[in-house]
């Protein structure tokens, strides 16, 4: 779990790097950039933030319009050529309910790098390193051993996201092409972005939990925040390669 981008850069606030909004029935689409000229001052690594602000309750009824948005913006940072090789990391706890987006996430996505007789299909591969507590190996070893393996043409990695706003729990999908830290808590846990394996990686999240005098909460309705929008992020992953 790491932080929502968009809590931490008052900047981002005042909107002076944001390049488009989209204001549409029940949801808004805001892309932001961050530069060599502002990366300072924002505190962010440079790239692309994407993010599609929802309304909880028109969550269900805009399903289907959500996952287009996030296909455009997949497909903006792909440059419309799809990924022969992808591999997608689940991030997360699986017992935890608000920790488990990514897990719920590839649990939805279709596995096919096991096909060797279907040339035309991306040999898409999943991976859910669970939470070093669990395994007792940091997720980044464990993520580093799978690529080395595999040798993926781009990682998409989705996790629940932590925010300090209460207005931004549960009604945010962020991406990014910057990268994560899996499992951050975990101070010896390394950032995997385009640099760390020479190959792109797309950070996908939601941010499940509110963080808040140094103490962590969430809501009633988490668990269906959690199947809705891995719902709609399989989906589009899903679209997308096949």
């Amino acid at each position: 779990m790491k932080k929502l981008f968009m809590d931490l850069a008052k900047v981002i606030d005042d909107n002076l790097y944001k390049i488009d909004e989209y204001n549409y029935n029940g949801y808004k689409v805001t892309h932001f950039k961050v530069d060599s000229s502002n990366e300072i001052k924002v505190k962010r690594i440079r790239g692309d933030y994407f993010s599609i602000n929802f309304d909880y309750e028109k969550l269900y009824e805009k399903e289907k319009n959500i996952k287009k948005e996030l296909m455009k913006i997949l497909k903006a940072f792909f440059k419309n050529e799809k990924p022969t090789k992808p591999l997608i990391v689940g991030l997360g706890n699986s017992s935890v309910i608000c920790d488990s987006l990514g897990v719920n996430t590839t649990n939805k996505v279709m596995a096919t790098n096991h096909f060797t007789d279907f040339l035309n299909l991306p040999k898409v591969a999943l991976f859910n390193p669970e939470v070093t507590e669990k395994t007792g190996i940091s997720s980044f070893s464990l993520i580093e051993m799978v690529v080395k393996k595999l040798k993926p043409s781009v990682i998409i990695m989705i996790d629940a996201l932590a925010t300090n706003k209460e207005e931004n729990l549960n009604n945010f999908i962020e991406i990014n092409n910057t990268g994560i830290i899996p499992g951050s808590a975990i101070k010896d846990n390394k950032k995997i972005d385009a640099k760390t394996f020479n190959i792109p990686v797309i950070a996908i999240g939601v941010p499940l939990v509110l963080e808040k005098d140094k103490r962590l909460y969430t809501t009633p309705n988490v668990k269906d925040v959690v199947e809705i929008c891995s719902k709609i992020i399989s989906d589009a992953l899903n679209d997308l390669f096949f």
